[in-house]
């Protein structure tokens, strides 16, 4: 059975998205679909991009609401307006929040398309037992189920965009955050000097 064939029931699965899913119709071979791919991920890298950079800019915008609140002074009226502003702003990162969480997933589900399709053509050429290529295919299906979570969550409303950062995706980053920056150490206590650590021991 050739690549192809395997992937052919992971592709007609409902929970990809209809583009994805056409991919498959419209190649003659892995490699077409591989090239598919990489055409849907720069696509949606871009999309990704710019959302990415309107949240940031958002998120800075009710921060300096937010500090004139802080800083006081205001008449009732400015209050008000204000607060008004910051509300209008929060509904908007929510909203764009899901957003950049599909989009986001879009990207990671076809870069893992991508790798285990290319995998699994080494491997043929390699002459590799079917098991292990089967293998390969659950794997895929794996993060199909992990896209398809992470999407209805997103798409369900704000309060389901934190539980999804909070959860593997978070843990993860923040492996990447350590890797770049570094664990800092706990400060040791410093060691007691020769003559005062004779000292405490005759006092004892």
């Amino acid at each position: 059975m050739s690549v192809m064939d395997k992937l052919k029931n992971l592709f007609q699965r409902a929970d990809l998205p209809d583009e994805t899913r056409q991919l498959y119709a419209n190649a003659a071979s892995p490699r077409d679909l591989v090239k598919g791919l990489e055409t849907l991920r720069g696509r949606n890298e871009i999309d990704l991009r710019e959302n990415e950079e309107e949240l940031i800019g958002l998120e800075r915008a009710i921060i300096l609401e937010e500090n004139s609140i802080r800083k006081g002074g205001l008449t009732p009226t400015e209050e008000t307006i204000i607060l008004r502003r910051i509300e209008r702003l929060e509904k908007q990162r929510g909203n764009l929040e899901k957003q950049v969480a599909i989009y986001n997933e879009n990207v990671n589900l076809h870069l893992n398309l991508i790798a285990k399709i290319q995998e699994m053509e080494a491997m043929r050429s390699r002459g590799v037992g079917e098991e292990e290529i089967d293998h390969l295919v659950d794997e895929v299906e794996d993060h199909v189920e992990e896209y398809k979570r992470v999407s209805i969550a997103a798409e369900g409303g704000a309060n389901t965009v934190p539980a999804v950062d909070q959860s593997a995706e978070r843990r993860r980053l923040e492996e990447i955050k350590k890797r770049i920056v570094g664990v800092k150490e706990e400060p040791k206590a410093p060691a007691l000097t020769e003559p005062l650590a004779k000292k405490k021991s005759l006092e004892s």
